[in-house]
Parts: structure tokens; C-alpha cells; sequence
């Protein structure tokens, strides 16, 4: 195969994969009450409530950078956590410009709800699998999974080097 087919070869396969990560990503957004027991969450503010996995407070200066989205769209989403009740805000007692953002109970409880809800469902989902179809799936995902890996760490790289410009 000469150099022109096997570039397109390669961008028709690129653009195959971008469609079926973006399917998987849409899908994976289980949000919409699926089994109608779990609070309707969109996939941005399951983002957001995972970053209490790793600290009970939680700013929107943080949140904004690692999720690489502007403090506005960040603050709207808190915004609608809190009108749900799942999250509280409070000026920050040492630092008078941040918010601390922290769970409620019924934040806690709707979040382990909500991700219960998604493994059950994913359980479900893989059980239908047969042992080679399980396979396949995991080194698909294991690939995608290092993919991403890759991409964080040269993001971060990317970000570092400019900061140090």
C-alpha cells in the first residue's frame, strides 16, 4: 500500500475510533434515570461530586482546572447542585475570594446511588458477554484506558511547559 492510501487508511480508522468513543462516552452518561431509583445527574456533575472521592471540600478554581473548563460553567454547575440540595457552599474562613464546596448527606447518599445505579447497570450489560467477547472488551478498554493515560500526562506536560514560558 503506498503512503497516500495508508494515511487514509489511518484517518478512516482515527475517525471510526472518535465515533465510537464519543457513543461510549453519550452511553456512559446514565444520568437520564435509567432504573428511575438513582437522582438525574448529567455526566459533568458526576464529575464534579468525584472530586470529593479525594477531599471533602472542594473549590471551583480547582475543579475548573483539572476538568479543563472555564470557573463559570463550573460555578453554574455548583449552582444547580446546590439548588438540588447535594452540595453546600461557604466562603472559605482562611481565604476570603474561595468558596468551599462541600457534600450534603443527600449529595453522599444520591452520589453512591448514582454510581451503584451505573455498575448495576454495566454488570448487567458485560454479564451478556461471552468469555471471548470479555476479553476483546477488556483489552479494547485497557488500550483506551492508556490512551488516555498518555494524553493526561502530555496535556500536563503541555500545561507545565507553558506556565514555566
Amino acid at each position: 500500500m503506498n503512503a497516500k492510501k495508508q494515511k487514509l487508511a489511518t484517518e478512516g480508522i482515527t475517525t471510526e475510533l472518535l465515533i465510537s468513543l464519543h457513543k461510549l462516552f453519550r452511553c456512559l452518561d446514565f444520568g437520564r434515570g435509567l432504573q428511575g431509583n438513582a437522582p438525574v445527574l448529567t455526566m459533568r456533575q458526576m464529575q464534579v461530586l468525584s472530586f470529593f472521592n479525594e477531599s471533602d471540600v472542594v473549590h471551583i478554581s480547582e475543579v475548573s482546572r483539572k476538568l479543563n473548563m472555564s470557573i463559570q460553567s463550573v460555578n453554574n454547575l455548583v449552582k444547580r447542585l446546590e439548588v438540588t440540595g447535594f452540595v453546600t457552599r461557604a466562603q472559605n474562613e482562611k481565604d476570603k475570594r474561595l468558596s468551599d464546596i462541600r457534600f450534603t448527606k443527600k449529595g453522599s447518599e444520591g452520589f453512591r446511588m448514582f454510581r451503584a445505579e451505573q455498575l448495576g447497570i454495566l454488570s448487567l450489560l458485560l454479564q451478556q458477554l461471552d468469555e471471548s467477547e470479555r476479553r476483546t472488551a477488556l483489552e479494547s478498554i485497557e488500550c483506551a484506558a492508556g490512551l488516555f493515560q498518555k494524553a493526561v500526562k502530555l496535556v500536563s506536560q503541555q500545561g507545565r511547559a507553558s506556565a514555566e514560558r
